[in-house]
């Protein structure tokens, strides 16, 4: 087994990490204002090629492949510590795109695959209601065909990217039907009659980006605007695990922020007339913050590569990276800042942002305890474990 990575991918890094790079400042603005100009962002990286990573390339996108994927934004985070710079990439790529590439529909595709893929227009997912988030299956949210159209009705919550897309590839239950077997996803445009959507609540980092939340009354959009429809969970589930990779991304690129930023610090910064990285417990703890690192790099790198056509990560595979790396990079963040001293909790640096960041990045795209369940159930596949009572 080669673990090492190859020319193209190492340029790949390379060219993520300096696009990082040119925003490294302005991130420090963006999360101060809890505003930035997502457009220019967005428009820049795909001047430099990082749209539609993973998509085939006669619809637009680059041909890639998840390990492409997971590079790119782990680096450009690694370089500007800001998740914002991952969103460009999220939005071509993630989990909403992932939906339509998989669709047997293709009128949608027709419609809207390839301004999705070049960054025309921004497609999000809508999953999380205000009742039901880890839960999945028990979702509100309904589609019923009205003739030509399908009449969506509910409410969606922390709904990434909010204002800044012009599509939500939305989670509902289809005709009433119970269970896993209802749940399917229609794809709304935002000026639907019946679409509106209103800043959330105020995170404790993840900032820049308002997390909206999306009320649909009587919401009509057109048949053809069916992703995948009820009885194909599994389908619908296979690409929502590029929600999962892109975590995975988010957190090995901050653990690698942090890290950058505290062994830069402890070997400049000098205390009792010696570099502090001669304090024996300072590098002691960097050693330890770099095992996890290479822990969480392995871990990912693994679910990435062993995508299912390069382009889905397995359930398994990715809900252990992901699992590893949100529970992980708290402990991480805090570590680095500590080595920092009172510089390390202060708006000067990128760290303080990564500890605060971490917070969403534990729950989001699959809490803990979510993750636990999915990877108890492949290691005991002749077993049940029910999350319902009775």
């Amino acid at each position: 087994m080669d673990l090492r990575l190859t020319p193209e991918q190492e340029d790949l890094k390379k060219r993520a990490y300096a696009a990082g790079l040119e925003f490294r400042e302005a991130a420090f603005k963006w999360d101060e204002e809890d505003a930035v100009d997502y457009r220019a962002v967005s428009d820049r990286f795909g001047e430099l090629g990082f749209f539609g990573l993973t998509a085939p390339k006669e619809w637009g996108g680059q041909g890639g492949d998840c390990m492409s994927y997971l590079l790119a934004v782990s680096e450009a985070i690694r370089a500007s510590g800001s998740w914002i710079v991952g969103e460009p990439m999220f939005c071509t790529t993630g989990p909403g795109p992932s939906m339509i590439m998989l669709s047997e529909s293709q009128a949608l595709k027709d419609q809207y695959l390839r301004d999705v893929l070049t960054g025309k227009l921004g497609c999000a997912i809508a999953l999380t209601e205000p009742a039901h988030g880890s839960d999945l299956t028990y979702l509100e949210t309904t589609a019923v065909r009205d003739g030509d159209s399908w009449v969506v009705n509910g409410s969606k919550s922390y709904v990434t990217g909010a204002i800044y897309n012009e599509l939500y590839a939305t989670f509902v239950r289809f005709d009433g039907i119970p269970g896993p077997r209802g749940i399917g996803a229609v794809l709304i445009p935002a000026d639907s009659p019946g679409f509106t959507m209103s800043r959330g609540p105020v995170f404790l980092g993840t900032r820049s980006i308002p997390h909206g939340d999306i009320e649909l009354k009587d919401c009509r959009i057109p048949l053809e605007n069916l992703i995948i429809g009820p009885g194909h969970f599994a389908r619908l589930m296979t690409a929502f695990n590029m929600e999962r990779l892109h975590n995975c991304a988010v957190s090995l690129g901050g653990m690698l922020c942090a890290y950058d930023e505290a062994s830069e610090h402890v070997q400049q910064r000098e205390q009792f007339g010696r570099p502090v990285i001669e304090f024996q417990h300072v590098y002691h703890t960097l050693a330890d913050v770099a095992v996890t690192i290479e822990a969480h790099r392995l871990l990912s790198y693994k679910a990435a590569a062993n995508a299912i056509d390069g382009k889905y990560p397995e359930l398994q595979d990715v809900s252990i990276a992901k699992l590893f790396g949100g529970t992980r990079i708290p402990e991480v963040a805090m570590k680095c800042a500590e080595l920092m001293g009172g510089k390390g909790v202060t708006s000067v640096t990128r760290t303080q942002r990564i500890v605060r960041d971490a917070v969403t990045n534990v729950v989001a795209g699959g809490a803990p305890a979510v993750l636990r369940n999915s990877i108890a159930a492949a290691l005991f596949p002749g077993r049940k474990f029910p999350q319902t009572r009775g």
